[in-house]
């Protein structure tokens, strides 16, 4: 596993005055943000950590608020394609608060969040329009886990969010295990009866020997030995240091990213080629699963893959 590949360099600060924007196309599908790898929960079935992964790729140097204002604006954004903070535990950076009272008026956020941070301050120094948009899912989606976080905390949490003009919704995983996958059905039925948005999501990975998640490409998650092939996502990710990546798998295993997003010379075009990969079958679920789009429309995949060593034509 190789860390960032010497033919990268930071961004000189010079170069901030020439930024252009970056203009996501129709294919692009979401735009994401990772603030922070740091988070104050401790799942065992931490999708960040599949396959044993770590936060290793997480440099000492991060992107500061400024920067990330700065990265944020070079965005142009259609009305149906946000900017999504995520993690980790998006607001446990500190460049959070800054980012989205400051960012430009026009840029829409959404937000992956455990919903454990302190509702009344986020209340206070969140703006609520920058969290408005319409979409046939909450801007703010918080992941509910068992022995993690509570359930009756967040439902307090939610209704004092909803209360102040954000929209909310509470998500579960359906895990394997019996035992988690019965109280998160019984934890949605409740949370529906009392008016709470309370959503489902499938489990995603290995679990007792089984590989779990509807995947396009099969292989690509927990086969060995990897092999080689090409490969281009419909999402822009920035890790917490600002470096572009073309997969998550890249993302979490601190392989080679392909840009910086400081960098002059990325504009949309560059997440459209397909490039040279020597891992496939160490995919993240996330990258390869078969999945609703930003419509919730079925069938969309993150990454397309072509050239897959041995396989026939």
């Amino acid at each position: 596993m190789s860390l960032i590949s010497e033919s990268l360099s930071w961004p000189d600060s010079s170069s901030h005055s020439t930024l252009g924007a970056i203009r996501p196309g129709e294919r692009h599908n979401y735009v994401a943000f990772f603030l922070t790898m740091a988070c104050n929960l401790h799942c065992s079935y931490c999708i960040n950590l599949h396959d044993g992964g770590s936060r290793k790729n997480m440099l000492k140097r991060q992107m500061t608020a400024d920067e990330w204002i700065l990265a944020a604006n070079r965005l142009e954004l259609r009305a149906d394609l946000p900017l999504t903070l995520q993690g980790g535990e998006p607001t446990l950076s500190n460049s959070f608060v800054r980012l989205v009272n400051e960012a430009k008026p026009e840029l829409r956020c959404d937000l992956m969040t455990n919903l454990t941070f302190d509702v009344d301050s986020f209340i206070a120094n969140v703006p609520v329009w920058r969290f408005l948009r319409d979409a046939p899912y909450a801007p703010i989606r918080v992941s509910y886990h068992p022995g993690q976080n509570d359930i009756d905390e967040l439902v307090g949490n939610y209704f004092r969010l909803v209360e102040a003009g954000f929209r909310v919704g509470i998500y579960g995983i359906l895990h394997p295990d019996e035992e988690i996958r019965r109280h998160i059905l019984e934890t949605q039925e409740r949370c529906l009866k009392l008016g709470v948005d309370f959503r489902t999501k499938e489990f995603l990975g290995e679990w007792n020997g089984t590989l779990y998640g509807e995947f396009k490409y099969p292989g690509a998650v927990l086969g060995k030995p990897f092999r080689s092939c090409r490969c281009r996502t419909s999402e822009l990710i920035v890790d917490p240091a600002g470096w572009v990546y073309k997969c998550h798998a890249d993302l979490f295993q601190g392989r080679d990213p392909f840009a910086h997003i400081l960098d002059p010379d990325l504009d949309a075009d560059a997440i459209d080629e397909f490039r040279a990969c020597s891992f496939y079958g160490d995919c993240n679920p996330c990258d390869i699963k078969v999945k609703t789009n930003r419509f919730q429309q079925f069938g969309h995949t993150t990454v397309d893959v072509l050239d897959i060593e041995g396989e026939r034509e």
